[in-house]
């Protein structure tokens, strides 16, 4: 009797990440008994083709990352206008135990990272920001729930690259994907639904809006616009394509046939219209950035991964400690995400979004337009109400006569950037001891400045205190002491020093010297120092001392006796001159007409001396 070495048949299911996944929708749509007995015959939006390549990709870029302890990868390609799931891979090895091959990536909710963050630009366009709103990417700190009554400590972000920037317009925040200006963002457009709003208005709701279902804890905090809250690479993806297809969302489909065994028909999908969630002009101005390469070259270079022979919006995203990396992208054609890092949240090693799931995002899209569009994409298609307008590059304000540079930006028609007379170089009067805008009740000592136009108080601080801040101001035209425009004008009751001349009046001839000089120096608060100068003629460049002091008093004083014998007659200028201990000054003068003669010398008297007579030889 001959013994027979038995294999066991293998099965090897074609696909089976989109098969168990299509099997449970089934499931939920009919039942488990209901499926099998009726002998469904399911057809569905995958394309083969497509979703084979989709697998090698990423099992090739998992491989090629394995010294990095880098196991798995995922990836969701979705048609835009139809909702059509035209591939889905959940892991780089379905039977892979080692890696938890059989849990689907695309479905499973994780950190996003910076993918995140155009969510947040979109939803602050809703509220009245633009491409060109600038945001200063300094040293900040913020309440870490958003509500300024948290009493913890204060969150403080950082950028990827360790570094500020100072003032970017929206583009260049997001396109260099800055951390700083993101938070910025989100607390602009709040975490939760403001309940002093009529319509939900929180990032939450928004991402709700897109179809992102797993954002529901209670306790997110500003960090949510850097990746904060998990979702899913299927939903996120899904959200994507809706700015691809002008802002309008049809949810992502998996199956457009079921017919029983009998024939009968039992489901076709009918392509939506699809609800329009987001503005045509928002998805476009959103597409806009995302696509610009150029705005994205000072983090990521002109030549990068993401930048391919056609136009394509893109984003990447890193987690914390190089968990999960993500690339998410589309053409109104094709919208296209992809997750690489460990389905055991094991961290990767110097792994990001641009060098992990990138180099697979940028495969792929290239070999489905291809194919789906025979090398010719579609263009993003610019909406009717969408304009051009002149914005200076600094500031994204219309430009003033000192903006250095300009360039083109795009606008909604009714959003559009703020006029010239708000740049960040302003003409302001001020008084110029409280820094307020000067009116008739502190007119007494005014200035006309160039002013800086900026209210975010730690953009105030990084100009006023950093070397940093102080060089950008100086690059930019801003001389010291530096001015910030004020928020309000001076008041009669706002302290201010009083300084008179109480033996002098304006105007007034002088023909006696010495001259005593007394004054009032009434300052209602510590400060550096007063001068009494004087200057020759009515608006003197140079200043010569006559009195030093640092105290206050309440009533006049005798503070110089000046020699007027030294001074050549004509117009001078006194000055009482006060400097506060917060870079500012008061001060007070009166011209005066000196008429002194200078006494002429009595001469002294010199002896005759008759000289003597030289004897002559003859």
């Amino acid at each position: 009797m001959e013994t027979y070495q038995f294999q066991a048949p293998t099965n090897v299911m074609r696909f089976p990440h989109w098969v168990t996944y299509v099997r449970s929708l089934l499931e939920a749509q009919y039942g488990a008994d209901a499926i099998y007995r009726s002998g469904f015959t399911v057809y569905t939006t995958l394309d083969p083709d497509l979703q084979q390549q989709a697998e090698e990709m990423v099992k090739r870029q998992i491989a090629q990352l394995a010294d990095r302890h880098v196991t798995n990868g995922a990836l969701v390609a979705i048609r835009p206008t139809t909702g059509e799931i035209l591939a889905m891979v959940g892991s780089a090895d379905f039977y892979n135990e080692a890696i938890s091959g059989q849990v689907n990536m695309a479905l499973a909710p994780r950190q996003p990272g910076s993918a995140i963050k155009p969510l947040t630009y979109v939803a602050a366009f809703e509220k009245g920001w633009t491409p060109a709103t600038l945001i200063w990417d300094v040293p900040s700190e913020f309440p870490p729930s958003g509500d300024p009554n948290d009493p913890r400590e204060p969150y403080r972000p950082v950028n990827y690259d360790g570094r500020f920037h100072g003032p970017v317009t929206v583009r260049v925040a997001l396109a260099n994907s800055y951390n700083v200006p993101a938070v910025k963002a989100l607390q602009f457009v709040g975490i939760y639904d403001d309940p002093n709003t009529p319509q939900p208005d929180g990032l939450i709701n928004f991402a709700k809006r897109l179809g992102i279902t797993t954002l529901t804890r209670p306790d997110y905090g500003l960090s949510l616009t850097l990746g904060g809250g998990d979702v899913s690479l299927l939903e996120l993806t899904a959200a994507y394509a809706v700015f691809a297809n002008g802002g309008r969302r049809v949810p992502p489909v998996a199956i457009t046939k079921i017919v029983d065994y009998k024939g009968n028909l039992v489901y076709e999908y009918q392509p939506p219209a699809g609800d329009q969630v987001v503005r045509p002009e928002h998805a476009f101005l959103i597409s806009s950035i995302l696509s610009d390469n150029q705005a994205r070259a000072p983090m990521f270079g002109t030549n990068s991964v993401l930048n391919l022979p056609f136009p394509v919006a893109a984003k990447t995203g890193t987690t914390n400690d190089f968990r999960d990396n993500w690339t998410l992208g589309y053409t109104p054609d094709l919208a296209v995400g992809v997750w690489v890092g460990n389905a055991d949240y094991t961290p990767m090693q110097n792994t990001t979004g641009l060098t992990g799931a990138a180099p697979i995002w940028a495969e792929f899209m290239q070999a489905a337009i291809q194919k789906l569009t025979d090398g010719r994409p579609t263009p993003f298609i610019r909406p009717a109400g969408i304009v051009e307008k002149i914005i200076c590059e600094v500031s994204g304000a219309e430009p003033s006569e000192w903006c250095p540079s300009q360039r083109l930006e795009y606008f909604a028609y009714d959003q559009l950037p703020r006029p010239k007379d708000d740049d960040l170089w302003k003409k302001v009067i001020i008084d110029t001891w409280t820094g307020l805008r000067a009116t008739s009740a502190c007119a007494d000592s005014i200035k006309e400045v160039l002013a800086l136009n900026v209210t975010d108080p730690f953009a105030i601080k990084w100009i006023r205190e950093t070397d940093e801040g102080r060089r950008w101001a100086e690059q930019y035209g801003f001389k010291e002491p530096l001015v910030f425009v004020p928020e309000r004008e001076c008041r009669p009751g706002d302290p201010r020093p009083l300084l008179l001349f109480s033996n002098l009046s304006e105007g007034q001839t002088i023909t006696t010297s010495p001259l005593e000089i007394y004054a009032l120096v009434t300052v209602p608060e510590p400060f550096r120092e007063f001068r009494l100068e004087y200057g020759r003629g009515d608006d003197p460049d140079e200043w010569t001392a006559l009195a030093i002091g640092n105290t206050s008093e309440n009533q006049p004083r005798l503070l110089a006796t000046w020699d007027l014998h030294e001074v050549p007659p004509g117009r001078v200028t006194l000055r009482l001159y006060v400097e506060s201990q917060r870079d500012t000054y008061a001060e007070r003068r009166i011209h005066l007409n000196l008429q002194v003669l200078t006494p002429t010398p009595t001469p002294t008297p010199t002896a005759t001396v008759t000289p003597t007579a030289t004897p002559t030889l003859t």
